[in-house]
């Protein structure tokens, strides 16, 4: 979405200190001395400047370029609570640092277009050969970080890369204990068997759950039927008259996919095939097939039947209440609520409560062939781009070759470490200006090499809660985030339901691709409008099919639908985002 530039009068809060190299090799010279915006820095009981995170310091006590130089940081941070007010004054005023901090920023290319960032194609060639190898390595990357103009590749900032898709923050998740309670082998009708190995422990279970797919967890439509069934029978048998199986966002659909994308199209507004064709998918039998679905659901009382007016709760908080009770066999929820930790030890219908995670489910039942038997495609998380530095005209006449070189060894394995991590035993010990790490009682830095070759954070960090993680890695820093071959200590059974979370990658839904990075401002707005109409008219009337005011098997009440959605001209933003689609395939 656009940022609007406002005049504002806040003054900005710029916590600023040149930092000198540390140890041998002479300090930075003001040619290589850099402001660089922020939006946060660590949380302050570690430290009130983010220059003195120990990951910056020890990298800043080396050089870097064709004539081994230092560089030295300045960062700008806002006061917490500020920061888009900070950062729109910034721009107004034309005060900028010399980096910018992509997390609130326009795409590179308007930033560009409109003065606030540079043109760094020939510092990244000459200084950054990790960087631009690894751009070229990954189609998800090339897409995101090189910008063609007549044929020519163009680099506007230093992107934020992942190895692998990194855990999503929710997804659905549903009451596997009354599974395991109140269902039975689909294949030979024995009771299921299982439960908690220490009560004191709420990631310690195990049972022997299998679904009529006959795997372990929900694969299809008819499984998370199957599921259904089972929870109106553990809903009578608790006395629970007052729920339901399965919650809903309040429209109906989630415009960016997720359940609607399991019924072989994409979204109700604008996703590509699996050729890179632009669709309109609000009037496509692949809309009308989830709308039926969900009309069923309803009409079987396994959906809450006031969902639409629950207008107030975002769809990974709906009904929230009724959810923390007990009462709600499957929703959306976030990992706070994997496993046993919702339950309050109070002997209500939390009592012995273990939730796993759900994989979004492909349809086996409705709709016609073309909508059956399709992996989702439109699914939240999965990213492994985002964020970034952007660096302004400020810093022209600096020595951006040496900047370039800096940056660019946090694209390389050990660099990237830094970023991810922090620092290890080796690279402590040689910096010994810093004490960061024995006053935290991590003398050996902040991770090793386990028995399975994975890095594993030390003890410290592993039972930490309170942030010294952020603070021990140089997260600013634009690079190659770790995440394939870290070892989080996670239980078995949790990152067992992350994984589940992103079992499918998103290979449809290109708009916030396109949108944050590629999209010029005039295409951006034109899109903008017509989605915002499109999405008023579901949102007011794609309810009326899943409660039955509409009767989606009637040809007339659907033709009225897909009339009405064709007055908005929603060709025109296929239009628009078509040769997008073609110059950067997103498949």
């Amino acid at each position: 979405m656009k940022k609007r530039l406002t005049a504002l009068t806040l003054a900005w809060l710029m916590l600023a200190g040149i930092l000198a190299g540390c140890g041998g090799g002479g300090s930075a010279g003001d040619d290589t001395t850099f402001t660089w915006w922020i939006y946060s820095g660590a949380n302050s009981n570690f430290y009130t400047d983010y220059q003195e995170n120990p990951a910056v310091q020890y990298t800043l006590s080396r050089t870097y370029g064709p004539e081994d130089k230092k560089v030295a940081l300045e960062f700008w941070t806002p006061a917490p609570g500020k920061e888009a007010d900070n950062y729109s004054t910034m721009l107004v005023s034309g005060d900028l640092p010399d980096l910018i901090d992509m997390v609130i920023c326009d795409p590179a290319p308007i930033m560009v277009e409109k003065g606030y960032a540079m043109d760094i194609t020939e510092y990244v060639e000459r200084n950054m050969p990790n960087y631009v190898a690894l751009v070229h390595s990954n189609d998800t990357y090339l897409k995101n970080a090189v910008f063609m103009v007549d044929g020519v590749e163009h680099y506007y900032c230093l992107e934020n890369f992942l190895d692998k898709p990194e855990d999503v923050f929710q997804g659905f998740q549903y009451r596997r204990d009354w599974i395991v309670k109140y269902g039975t082998n689909p294949q030979t009708g024995a009771a299921f068997t299982g439960g908690f190995t220490d009560e004191n422990d709420p990631d310690a279970w195990t049972d022997d759950v299998v679904f009529p797919s006959g795997g372990p967890d929900p694969i299809y439509i008819s499984d998370w039927e199957w599921m259904f069934e089972i929870f109106e029978k553990a809903m009578a048998d608790q006395g629970i008259d007052d729920s339901y199986c399965m919650s809903l966002y309040y429209p109906g659909f989630t415009w960016s996919g997720g359940l609607l994308s399991c019924f072989g199209g994409g979204v109700n507004v604008w996703y590509q095939d699996e050729n890179g064709k632009v669709h309109f998918g609000g009037d496509e039998k692949y809309f009308r097939a989830y709308l039926e679905c969900m009309h069923t659901w309803y009409e079987k009382g396994w959906l809450d039947q006031d969902f639409y007016q629950r207008t107030s709760d975002a769809f990974y908080q709906i009904d929230e209440t009724a959810v923390r009770q007990g009462k709600v066999g499957m929703f959306n929820g976030e990992q706070s609520k994997l496993g046993g930790r919702m339950d309050m030890n109070d002997g209500g219908f939390t009592e012995g409560i273990f939730v796993k995670a759900a994989p979004y489910p492909i349809n086996d039942i409705y709709g016609d062939a073309d909508c059956q038997g399709k992996a989702p495609n439109c699914v939240m998380g999965g990213e492994i781009v985002g964020g970034g530095v952007l660096i302004t005209p400020k810093a022209a006449e600096k020595d951006l070759d040496t900047l370039c070189a800096y940056f660019d060894q946090f694209y390389a394995e050990e660099g990237a470490l830094i970023k991810t991590l922090g620092l290890n035993a080796d690279q402590v010990a040689e910096f010994t200006d810093n004490t960061f790490y024995n006053d935290y009682n991590m003398p050996n830095g902040c991770y090793f090499v386990n028995d399975e070759g994975k890095y594993e954070k030390d003890p410290v960090l592993a039972q930490d809660s309170g942030g010294l993680g952020v603070a021990c890695g140089f997260n600013k820093a634009p690079g190659l985030q770790l995440v394939e071959n870290v070892d989080l200590g996670l239980a078995d059974t949790f990152q067992s339901s992350l994984d589940l979370w992103v079992k499918y990658p998103n290979t449809g839904f290109f708009q916030g691709t396109i949108t944050t990075n590629m999209m010029s401002t005039e295409d951006s707005q034109a899109c903008d409008e017509v989605r915002s109409r499109v999405l008023e008219y579901m949102t007011n009337n794609a309810v009326n099919f899943i409660t039955g005011e509409k009767d989606i098997t009637s040809d007339d009440d659907w033709g009225v639908w897909c009339k009405s959605l064709q007055k908005y001209n929603y060709q025109k933003a296929i239009d628009i985002y078509q040769p997008y689609v073609d110059q950067y395939p997103f498949a």
